[in-house]
């Protein structure tokens, strides 16, 4: 039986910073990526939730979490508002995009198969998510970036570059 070697955490190497210049790999920044990475299970977790709206919030609130405990990682002051704000613009983004999300959740409200629908499709979106969030506010927190500098137009982008590579590490 041949064992393959453990991969390394994912680095900043392929986080370009705000110029586009790719930003260096730093301890700092594998630390930051074992955030997001801890909050993604929890994000499918909450994916779970069989009450439409509150599986929403409840990932939310995960995510909010993360985005807490990456700000006080970076030393950057932590804006609940700003931060919610972005994440809503950016969430809204992959909602607008794929009705995955959103109906994942109000799927639920079908009794039985929807319930299953609902679980087979929220958890994975929610734990991809997560990732992207999470990937976007470290390259915007290594690039000398804070809460309220972070312009979501911008960030879209990488966001979705992020959400596509999210299933592959949840």
């Amino acid at each position: 039986m041949v064992v393959a070697a453990p991969t390394a955490p994912e680095s900043a190497e392929a986080l370009p910073a705000r110029d586009g210049a790719p930003v260096p790999s730093r301890p700092q920044t594998d630390a930051a990526m074992q955030i997001v990475r801890r909050h993604m299970p929890w994000a499918a977790g909450a994916g779970l939730v069989p009450l439409p709206g509150v599986d929403l919030a409840s990932v939310a609130t995960v995510q909010l979490h993360m985005m807490s405990a990456l700000a006080a990682h970076y030393g950057v002051a932590f804006n609940r508002d700003a931060a919610k704000s972005v994440a809503a613009t950016l969430m809204a983004t992959v909602l607008e995009r794929s009705l995955a999300g959103g109906m994942g959740s109000l799927i639920k409200l079908l009794p039985g198969v929807g319930t299953v629908a609902g679980l087979l499709v929220l958890p994975g979106m929610a734990a991809a998510a997560t990732y992207a969030l999470g990937r976007v506010f470290v390259m915007h927190f290594e690039s000398g970036g804070t809460f309220l500098d972070l312009d979501p137009a911008k960030a879209e982008a990488h966001f979705r570059e992020a959400l596509a590579k999210g299933p592959a590490c949840a």
